[in-house]
Order: structure tokens, then sequence, then C-alpha cells
């Protein structure tokens, strides 16, 4: 619990920013550590209040101008709170585009395995940068899906993070095996993450280029499973993810400013019938109608509450 000082005090925890973890992973883990709130964290530190509001995904580049000065002075007196460097705050910033981050409700994607494992050695679980990015979908060290975290108060009990992680696991290693990924695309994936985390400015070329254009930043976070969507796409059955993307560049307004036509579905596969041969065998994670019908019902309410206001 923080106690009310008339002047700011270090703080008795000096929880410390981890490799590659992002900004919103580690101040939530510092309040908690003090038990207490990021507003009322800020207000201890003679911060503006307001701050504890904004998102800081990409630092003072995801604010007006204005904020600029207030950022910084947050930069400088959250290192002298934990006794870091104010480098090392800077590094929980991703310096990308707004399209290339997840919205800030969504930034809760995890690998259970990672988890599991900082739970098990007593080490602190955290959210990596790169998981908030919407490229992102699976753990490269583990090569294993991503899962959303569950939506609770605080920190988890030890029965709900015992529950969660056994549902995790299993959903995502039938995922993983349910799926026949295509190298080629795993790896510029892998290679566009890294492109977005260093902040690189250097453009590939072909192929590999126009992968990046389509992923970083795609809207499968309005598809009822995401990570499925996102695994789908980056399978040998990706051709089934086209019509959900074509229908939500087409009916997005704020979407980043790109044509929709030039999604162009790859050439059609032949059909899977065959005489005297029936259907071909289904598959559990073929794209899913519902997506599209769940995706056309959300962006029909949203457009009608926007005309309404």
């Amino acid at each position: 619990m923080i106690a009310h000082a008339l002047e700011p005090q270090p703080l008795a925890f000096r929880v410390r920013p981890q490799a590659d973890e992002c900004f919103d992973s580690w101040i939530d883990r510092v309040a908690a550590a003090h038990e207490t709130t990021r507003p009322v964290l800020f207000r201890h530190l003679g911060l503006e209040s307001a701050l504890a509001s904004m998102d800081m995904a990409r630092g003072a580049r995801g604010l007006a101008n204005d904020q600029y000065f207030a950022v910084d002075q947050m930069i400088g007196q959250l290192a002298w709170a934990v006794q870091i460097e104010p480098q090392q705050v800077e590094g929980t910033f991703l310096n990308v585009e707004a399209s290339a981050v997840l919205p800030r409700r969504q930034r809760r994607y995890v690998c259970p395995r990672c988890w599991q494992q900082a739970w098990q050695d007593r080490r602190a679980p955290i959210i990596r940068k790169e998981w908030i990015l919407r490229m992102s979908w699976r753990c490269r060290h583990h090569d294993f899906p991503l899962c959303r975290l569950p939506a609770v108060e605080g920190m988890m009990s030890e029965r709900v993070r015992r529950a969660w992680i056994d549902r995790a696991l299993a959903k995502a290693e039938n995922l993983r095996q349910g799926l026949d990924y295509r190298p080629r695309l795993i790896e510029w994936n892998a290679e566009g993450l890294d492109r977005l985390v260093r902040a690189s400015r250097k453009r590939f070329k072909g192929e590999k280029q126009a992968y990046v254009d389509r992923f970083q930043a795609n809207l499968f976070h309005f598809a009822r499973d995401r990570i499925a969507m996102l695994a789908l796409a980056h399978s040998r059955l990706g051709k089934a993810t086209w019509g959900f993307e074509r229908l939500v560049w087409l009916d997005l307004p704020e979407h980043p400013r790109r044509e929709a036509m030039t999604l162009r579905p790859p050439t059609p596969s032949p059909r899977s019938w065959r005489i005297g041969k029936g259907r071909g065998p289904l598959r559990r994670y073929d794209g899913n109608v519902l997506d599209l019908v769940m995706t056309y019902a959300h962006l029909r309410v949203r457009r009608e509450a926007h005309g309404s206001s």
C-alpha cells in the first residue's frame, strides 16, 4: 500500500521492466506490487493524473504535441521511483504507427507456456511488446499460439490461474496441431515483427513486403477468435480468411488508408467435389461463417450509433 507523503518518495518495491516488456505490463506490475492503482501511483509520484488514463504503448508518439513535456517528466519520475535509467522506461515503448498496434483493450495476448514457466520459477509473467502488435499471434520461443488472458480485477488467484493455464494450453495445442503452417509465412512474420520492434525503416522486397503490407495493420481483432484466424491465414488453408478480410476492409470507416480492392484473394483452388469420391474432409479451423456474420452485425451497430450521435 502506498503511503501518501508531502514529498514524492522512491517506491518501496523497485519493480523494474524486464527485457522486451511493454509499458502497460510493467506499470501494472509496479502498481500491483504496491497494492494500488495506476492513477493513485501517478498522484503519489507527483505526475499529472490524466497521464494514467492515456495510451502509453507508443510513448509520446501516441499523444498530442502538447503532451510531450508531461510524458518526458513521467519517464524521468518513473525511472527515479524504481532507480533505473530513463532509457529503460523508454525501452518499454513501441516506435510504430498506431495502425500496427492492437486496440488497447485487446492487448492481453500472452504465451501460456511462458506464463506457466514464469509462475513455476516464481518470476513475474509479463506481456511482451511484440505481443501487442497486430502481426503477432504466436510465441516464437515456444512455437506456440498466443492466448487471451481472462478479464479479472487485480491479480489472478491460484485457482483461476491454474484453470486458465490448463484451458489455454489445451486450446493452443489443439490449434497448433490442427493446422499445417506455411514455413515461408512464419519466417516473414518473424522478420516483420523484428522490424517493428526495432523501429527499422528497412523495406522488404516483392512477396515479403506484400505480406507485411497485408498483416502489419490487419483487422483480425474483429474476428470472434483473432488467433485462430491469424493461424489459419498462415496455414495452407489461408485462402479461407480472404472473405473476412475483404468484408472488414470494405465496411470499416476508420481503417488505415488502403484500397480494399488491393486485397486480391489468391486464385481459387479446384473444387473439393470429385466424381465418385464426394466432398473432401472438413477441416476444423476452416474460415468460420459466423465470424463474417458477427463482424457485419458489429459494424452495422457502430455505423447506426455513429449516425445517431
